[in-house]
């Protein structure tokens, strides 16, 4: 790093405890406060597209984003010493255990019901059929006298790992690509000490992650923060390191990869928080699907789905499918509330919904659900249940309730006949370094069965309340 200008401050100290299992960690040497600036760090250092001597290359083959800085990695790996990030690759795993490299078999056995038992088979096809379609034919055309055995299937797919896990978003010119020092920190979510920043004249967040469980890597690498409070009289051409909240003299100084749940955190680095505030369930618009035919004939579900549509539902969606998030308490989505609701309407008021659908669509969404539960319902509104924001316990009925517990169940289903606390106990067996795909797949999955039961306990307390108030 020294060698290539970087500016690291002697506050910080550089830990190696891979002998103990423990990897490398970031640790402060004495008390830092906020704004401190710990380093600078070059951008042209830093191995993108833009740097790398793979450029021409790959921008003639039109490969851009995760694909294209893939590209850059295996390039400067098969150049060896004569790679100005030799060095650097050197310290780099050969691939990060992340799960889009474990085999079949181990996605089978340990993702099983997960948020990422599906997401991870078709992404694995999905990055063989990259390299077919767009690296293979690289190598054979011969024009770039490129080593074969440095740009076969399994380096992409070794090289996809670290970006996914390593890279940052830089900035508009250089793209995201691998920083070296940046990659050091360990994540830790909502508690970070530093942020990377780069130094322009306009000013822009952090990347929040993936609030919609978008697992690729090319939608949510770590982003640099940029800053104009910094600015004045320097230049662009670096990054800064800047001290965000106080780290006390020899504590662990974090970074974090942004607003990340579980399954997110192991797609693309490979472990999990235990106590990870911002876990969700997705329950697929499929699976709902499947247990309304199971309760009313599959014509009677299809129309009712379709007047959800009518009023400008939809639920969230990647490129797997459309779903449902429950969030880390437990509470459901409240479009899939507003379906359930309509599920359940009797015939007379479904028919009523039916003509107002139109002028439905086009109100706001707190209009909307108030005026449709007036026109459907036998219930009586207390004026503060109309104004005070919380909408989605106008939607909640005995046998929406019910229907949020069955989905909960089926859901639940998919884990396989294991329970919660038999998970428990396996976690508590499992050593997270050496059992790391075992230990941190349990960790997922049983975050996210925690989270059904409390979407139970939501609709238990709720028709409990109703049960009161008849």
């Amino acid at each position: 790093m020294k060698s290539h200008d970087f500016d690291c401050s002697d506050a910080l100290e550089i830990v190696d405890d891979g002998c103990v299992g423990g990897g490398i960690s970031v640790r402060a040497v004495c008390d830092l406060k906020e704004g401190d600036l710990v380093a600078t760090i070059p951008k042209s250092a830093c191995l993108t597209i833009q740097t790398s001597g793979a450029r021409e290359m790959i921008e003639s083959a039109g490969l851009a984003g995760s694909l294209g800085l893939a590209v850059a990695v295996m390039y400067e790996r098969s150049l060896g010493p004569a790679s100005p990030w030799h060095g650097y690759l050197q310290l780099l795993p050969d691939r990060e255990c992340v799960p889009l490299v474990w085999s079949l078999r181990e996605v089978d056995a340990f993702l099983s019901g997960t948020e990422l038992h599906k997401t991870v088979k078709e992404d694995k096809s999905s990055v063989y059929e990259d390299w077919r379609e767009f690296i293979e034919p690289l190598v054979l055309s011969g024009t770039w006298n490129i080593d074969p055995e440095r740009f076969g299937v399994e380096q992409y797919f070794s090289a996809k790992t670290l970006v996914s896990s390593r890279s940052f978003q830089i900035d508009s010119c250089y793209g995201f690509g691998m920083v070296p020092l940046a990659d050091l920190f360990n994540h830790k979510t909502g508690a970070e000490h530093v942020h990377f920043t780069s130094v322009t004249s306009s000013s822009s967040s952090d990347d929040d992650g993936d609030s919609d469980i978008s697992y690729e890597s090319h939608d949510g690498e770590s982003s640099i923060a940029n800053s104009n409070t910094r600015s004045s009289g320097k230049d662009d051409t670096n990054l800064e390191m800047i001290i965000v909240k106080y780290a006390e003299a020899g504590c662990e100084v974090f970074n974090t990869y942004g607003i990340i749940g579980n399954a997110a955190l192991l797609y693309r680095y490979g472990f999990t928080e235990p106590d990870n505030q911002f876990d969700i369930v997705n329950i697929d618009l499929a699976l709902v699907v499947r247990w309304c035919s199971s309760a009313f004939s599959g014509r009677y579900c299809r129309a009712r789905v379709s007047c959800w549509r009518k009023l400008n539902y939809l639920g969230s969606a990647n490129q797997h499918c459309e779903y449902f998030e429950i969030s880390c308490d437990g509470e459901p989505e409240l479009e899939l509330l507003v379906l359930l609701y309509i599920i359940f309407l009797q015939e007379e008021d479904y028919e009523k919904l039916g003509y107002m659908s139109d002028a439905l669509a086009n109100l706001d969404e707190s209009t909307a659900i108030v005026k449709l539960v007036k026109a459907t319902s036998n219930k009586r509104m207390k004026m503060d249940q109309e104004t005070s924001g919380d909408i989605k316990e106008l939607l909640v009925s005995d046998n929406v309730c019910f229907a949020l517990s069955s989905l909960a169940d089926l859901r639940e289903s998919l884990y396989g006949s294991s329970s919660v606390e038999e998970d428990t106990k396996k976690i508590e067996r499992c050593c997270d370094m050496k059992e790391r795909k075992a230990y941190h797949s349990l960790v997922l999955r049983k975050c996210e069965r925690l989270i059904l039961g409390r979407l139970r306990d939501y609709a238990s307390k709720r028709s409990s309340v109703m049960i009161k108030d008849k």
